[in-house]
């Protein structure tokens, strides 16, 4: 970012939003002005409220401060053992809130789910969800990311493919939107109008 002329501030905390700018807490406690016509938001928002309705009608769950339940080792609701939450709505551990987990958790939620359905499963013996950390990767600008796999860091135009394929094209079903996709970005990547250069439509 920096290498882009980006002016990255660590320890700084957004604490006011106005149509003319931000305030900004430092980490010695001191307050300063920034200002902004153009702000842009890009840190999560709170759950859903689904989350808050879950602790409400079970025995002692709880939720953090985002809205997210804190489930049991085995992504259930304290007190009811057929009731899984997974993905963006669940807080675990050592799990960061990223595709990885939601895909994962899901898997875990779905062969418990099997079992349960076979008759061949126990709560009270059930292994715990255990996250496998693939990496991270971000992408920064165009035809540049960063990817942290293992101790392994890259950055760069490798980095971008790396983004591109492993994490978007190899999880699309089927070939045939495997090359729609490798289509569309082709088009986007040629151009530089405006909606080209958009990651998303919506």
């Amino acid at each position: 970012l920096e290498k882009m002329d980006v002016e990255v501030q660590l320890n700084a905390m957004v604490t006011a939003v106005d149509y003319k700018g931000i305030t900004i807490k430092e980490k010695d406690g001191g307050e300063r002005r920034i200002e902004c016509a153009c702000k842009v938001w890009a840190a999560g928002v709170a759950a859903s409220p689904l989350g808050k309705m879950i602790a409400e009608g079970s025995d002692g769950t709880e939720i953090d401060r985002a809205g997210r339940v804190i489930v049991e080792p085995d992504l259930t609701v304290k007190g009811h053992p057929n009731v899984f939450v997974v993905g963006d709505l669940t807080f675990v551990p050592g799990v960061p809130g990223v595709a990885q987990g939601a895909i994962q958790g899901a898997r875990y939620a779905t062969t418990v789910i099997k079992h349960m359905v076979k008759g061949n499963d126990d709560p009270a013996n059930r292994k715990p969800f255990h996250y496998f950390n693939k990496g991270s990767m971000a992408t920064i600008s165009r035809h540049s990311a960063v990817a942290q796999v293992g101790k392994l860091e890259f950055a760069g135009y490798f980095a971008w493919l790396a983004w591109l394929v492993l994490l978007h094209l190899v999880y699309l079903v089927g070939y045939r939107n495997r090359i729609a996709a490798l289509f569309a970005w082709g088009i986007s990547f040629m151009g530089r109008a405006r909606g080209q250069m958009a990651i998303t439509s919506q």
